[in-house]
C-alpha cells in the first residue's frame, strides 16, 4: 500500500557472531526477536506496521509507525535478547535505525517495502563497524539529530553492550512496565538453591545497568523527536 508524507523509522538488524551460534541457536534467537516484537507492540499499541520480517538465517526488519519510539524499541530487543545469554552463549544483535520517509508498505513481507527510511536502515548496518546501534536519517543540519546520531547513539550503544544478563533481564521487565517484585518473580530460580532474585537485587541490577539515565534520556529523546518530525 501506499503511505502518506511523513517519517517513519526502520530498525535493520543482525545477530551479533551468528557464525557462533548452532543453527539451533540461531533460530531461537530468531524466533525470540519475532516474539520481542510482538510483545513491543503490545506495550505501545499502533507502533509497529505490519510484522517483524526476518531474512537469511541471522537478519530481521521491523518497521515502526512512530519515529520517536525506535530507540526504545532498540534497547527493548536487545536487552531481552541478551538476557538469555550465559556463560557459553552470548546473544546480542545490532541494530540500525533509518528514519525518513515511506513510499511503499509491503505487510506481507516488510522488507519488501520501499522508501528513504528503508534504505537508510540497510545502509546504516551495512557500514556499523564494531558499534551495536546506529541511526541514520539523511539530515545533519539539524543539531538534534548531530547530537543524537554522533553523541547520545554512541553513549546509549556503549551502555547497552556492557549490560550482564541479570542486568539485561532487570530492564526488560522495567521496560515491560513490570514492577521490581514482579521481575523477580519471572525470573528463572537459580540452579544451585532453586530461589528467584529478591526485588532488592532486580533494584541492584537496574542500577549497575544506569537505567534510571538510560530511562530518562529515552523520554527526552522520544520528546524531541516527536516535536522535530511535527508529531507532537
Amino acid at each position: 500500500m501506499k503511505v502518506t508524507d511523513k517519517s517513519y523509522a526502520v530498525l535493520t538488524g543482525d545477530l551479533v557472531k551468528s557464525s557462533r551460534l548452532t543453527a539451533a541457536m540461531s533460530k531461537t534467537a530468531m524466533d525470540r526477536l519475532k516474539k520481542l516484537a510482538i510483545e513491543f507492540g503490545e506495550i505501545y499499541p499502533g507502533s509497529l506496521i505490519g510484522r517483524m520480517d526476518t531474512f537469511r538465517h541471522d537478519s530481521w526488519q521491523v518497521l515502526l509507525d512512530h519515529p520517536a519510539l525506535a530507540f526504545r524499541a532498540a534497547v527493548f530487543l536487545r536487552s531481552a535478547l541478551k538476557m538469555e545469554s550465559d556463560a557459553d552463549t552470548k546473544y546480542d544483535t545490532r541494530v540500525s535505525i533509518g528514519v525518513g520517509g515511506v513510499e511503499l508498505v509491503s505487510k506481507r513481507r516488510i522488507s519488501d517495502s520501499r522508501g528513504d527510511a528503508f534504505v537508510y536502515s540497510g545502509k546504516g548496518l551495512d557500514v556499523m563497524a564494531n558499534q551495536r546501534l546506529a541511526l541514520i536519517n539523511g539530515e545533519d543540519s539539524s543539531v538534534l539529530w548531530r547530537m543524537l546520531k554522533h553523541g547520545v547513539i554512541p553513549l546509549l550503544d556503549g551502555i547497552v553492550s556492557d549490560w550482564t544478563p541479570p542486568e539485561a533481564r532487570a530492564v526488560y521487565g522495567s521496560l515491560k512496565g513490570w514492577t521490581q517484585e514482579e521481575t523477580a518473580g519471572s525470573w528463572p530460580p537459580r540452579s544451585d538453591t532453586g530461589k528467584r532474585p529478591t526485588r532488592q537485587a532486580v533494584g541492584d541490577s537496574l542500577l549497575r545497568a544506569h537505567w534510571g539515565e538510560v530511562d530518562s534520556a529515552l523520554h527526552r529523546i522520544e520528546s524531541e523527536v516527536t516535536q522535530a518530525l511535527g508529531l507532537a
